[in-house]
């Protein structure tokens, strides 16, 4: 009986101190801590509704100043659907610009100036439609949509339509600041009816690197509705680390495609090119003094207005090619061959898997350095894999740049021999492995 009253005590006891030391620490006690205790919370800025600051969007009223007023008040600037009329240059720095869709928000410029100059890094543009006054746009070189600045880093331009401009994108090459942009994310850009270029980055100092160029999309209308100057839908100078996907040529007069210069690591996946009219002994891919890797290029019912190539690479560059399909190809006033070079030193292609209607590779006296090395050093799989391992002959072929490399075993007496195409000076021959 003692012994159960002990314990019943002691129960009670520990039960009674238990609760008064929970009480006792209650206001002390520490709560557990959470991953987001002692971080700072980023917020976005409180957004601008333009029309909040008297902005019409009626495709009527100057909306400038009223647009201008918006952006000395914030960062965050939203434009409702609507047409915005605007009479001179938006300047923007470290600001975000958001529409609500291309289809519904425009600003139309009436300035032979830029609509938006992005003067810092940190900027956004993205769902709108940028628009001048109409329609032929040559006479007017000021007129360039989106124009660069001084330094530009870690901005984005998404979900942008250009509509009638000399240049959609431009970098000025009269700035007087280093014109360096980096980590830039350019998506689903559309360049309609443009004059010059659709996008034009070419620093006068400085350059552009480690950015990322998605969906742009280019076109200057059908053969018989188009405007008819010869443009050059990309021009890239002094890029590095650069990835562009899926960008489009399409549908227009062209001298060139993509004129790459002083480049390296450029990556380009899945460029097409279609509709296009190639005059002035052009080139779609103009490679100087760069080192670019294409990956799966489409090339479709494009017309060829004087001798001209599909890939050109010189100046000291390293063109390779891994996927390419031309059809419905129109030699009208001129033979299209598949590379051309200008025999300078240093230069190197890789050509694989090359499929279409194009047979030329180009004058072989003109795909070596001036030192003699081959530039284009491999075409096709088929043709490079031919020349791997032995090939069993009952005598030598006659030696040819197409066999330069292979190598050919004949018995000769009952004893085996092997011998290798190679090029001395301007003659191939067979020469002995010993």
């Amino acid at each position: 009986m003692k012994k159960w009253l002990m314990a019943s005590i002691t129960i009670l006891l520990l039960i009674v101190g238990g609760y008064l030391f929970l009480q006792e620490d209650k206001g002390q006690r520490t709560p557990p801590v959470s991953a987001d205790v002692g971080q700072d919370v980023v917020k976005e800025p409180d957004r601008i509704n333009v029309q909040d600051y008297g902005a019409k969007g009626d495709g009527k009223t100057d909306d400038t100043k009223a647009i201008q007023k918006a952006i000395n008040d914030g960062a965050y600037l939203f434009f409702p659907a609507g047409t915005y009329l605007i009479s001179e240059t938006i300047v923007l720095d470290h600001h975000k610009v958001h529409g609500s869709g291309m289809e519904n928000t425009v600003l139309m410029s009436k300035a032979d100036a830029p609509i938006f100059k992005v003067q810092g890094s940190f900027t956004n543009i993205e769902d709108m439609t940028l628009q001048y006054e109409g329609w032929y746009q040559e006479e007017h070189p000021d007129r360039n949509a989106i124009v660069f600045d001084g330094e530009i880093g870690h901005s984005n331009f998404e979900n942008l339509r250009l509509i009638s401009v000399y240049r959609g994108f431009y970098i000025l090459p009269s700035s007087e600041k280093e014109n360096h942009a980096f980590s830039l994310n350019l998506r689903n850009i559309y360049v309609f009816n443009y004059a010059k270029n659709a996008l034009h980055f070419m620093p006068s100092t400085g350059g552009l690197s480690g950015s990322v160029m998605e969906n742009i999309y280019t076109h200057n209308g059908l053969r018989d509705d188009r405007y008819d100057e010869n443009v050059i839908p990309y021009v890239f100078d002094h890029f590095s680390e650069v990835t562009l996907i899926q960008l489009n040529a399409e549908w227009s007069d062209i001298s060139t495609a993509f004129q790459i210069n002083d480049s390296r690591n450029v990556v380009m996946i899945s460029p097409h090119i279609e509709g296009t009219d190639l005059y002035e002994d052009g080139v779609y891919f103009d490679v100087h003094n760069s080192n670019v890797k294409i990956m799966g290029a489409d090339l479709i019912n494009n017309a060829v207005h004087s001798d001209s190539a599909i890939f050109k690479a010189y100046g000291n560059s390293s063109l390779s090619v891994d996927g390419v399909h031309t059809r419905d190809t129109n030699q009208e006033k001129g033979a299209l061959s598949i590379f051309r070079t200008v025999g300078e030193e240093n230069n190197s292609a890789y050509i694989d898997r090359f499929i279409g209607d194009i047979e030329k590779v180009g004058a072989l006296n003109g795909l070596v350095n001036n030192d003699g090395t081959p530039i284009l050093k491999r075409y096709n799989d088929q043709q490079f894999y031919e020349k791997i391992g032995v090939h069993n002959e009952s005598k030598l072929p006659i030696p040819s740049e197409a066999m330069r490399g292979m190598v050919v075993l004949v018995e000769n007496n009952q004893k085996d021999e092997l011998y290798i195409c190679v090029k001395d000076g301007n003659v191939y021959k067979w020469e002995l492995l010993k």
